[in-house]
């Protein structure tokens, strides 16, 4: 392309110092290789720009390709730790029913209703932090997909994760409590266990709420990647 710009322009000055043309014809000239000079170098930049955006489209598109295959790792993540602390949830509800029991609280009654599961918060971010980190995202066209995954990855996984930590944070507790010479029956229902207990059920409602709009973003999110191809 320099090439090409020095040639008309070393042509414009040769029809400048040229004796042979008249004033008009120099004027004539020179206009035509001025339009040349700037059709090029508009040309050239279209060309340029055209192949970046065509390179970044590419790459926009294997990554949602691949964030696909992420999301569907969470939304299986999140299915198994719903279903799980719904079961967990009904356990916390057992133990808080025992304030109102008649009859003597004994292992056998608790065992089954005092199960701890640390539910998992390994979601898949890696990649959607990379391709962010390289100041990418902005290459996804569909403003509506885009704002989405945002809203998911940097709003509801935090959201999720906090929940989580906090939820695993408090069964450890319980678990690791002391009854001292408590027996069973003034043990759990103790005013600090049963509040441990109501503690953990409010907060287990909540994340299982979390959990379905989670996953309703996560499908939101695989729709618009699968209208894209």
């Amino acid at each position: 392309m320099q090439e090409e710009i020095s040639k008309h322009s070393r042509k414009i000055y040769k029809t400048v110092k040229s004796p042979k043309h008249t004033v008009n014809e120099k004027i004539k000239e020179i206009i035509i290789e001025i339009f040349i000079i700037v059709f090029a170098v508009s040309l050239s930049i279209w060309l340029h720009s055209w192949s970046e955006h065509n390179h970044e489209q590419k790459e926009s598109n294997k990554f949602l390709k691949e964030l696909k295959a992420d999301l569907e790792a969470d939304a299986k993540l999140i299915e198994e730790n719903k279903k799980t602390l719904t079961n967990l949830d009904n356990d916390y509800k057992f133990i808080l029913s025992l304030k109102n029991l008649k009859t003597p609280i004994t292992d056998s009654l608790v065992g089954s209703h005092s199960n701890f599961y640390l539910l998992g918060s390994a979601f898949n971010v890696g990649r959607y932090e990379g391709f962010k980190s390289s100041g990418k995202i902005g290459t996804i066209e569909n403003d509506a997909l885009k704002n989405e995954i945002l809203a998911y990855y940097q709003q509801t996984l935090p959201n999720l994760t906090f929940r989580v930590n906090f939820i695993n944070s408090e069964q450890l507790k319980i678990k690791d409590a002391d009854s001292g010479n408590l027996n069973l029956s003034d043990f759990y229902t103790s005013q600090k266990m049963q509040s441990n207990y109501s503690n953990l059920s409010y907060n287990s409602k909540g994340l299982i709420d979390e959990y379905q709009n989670a996953l309703k973003q996560i499908n939101q999110v695989l729709k618009e990647i699968d209208a894209e191809k």
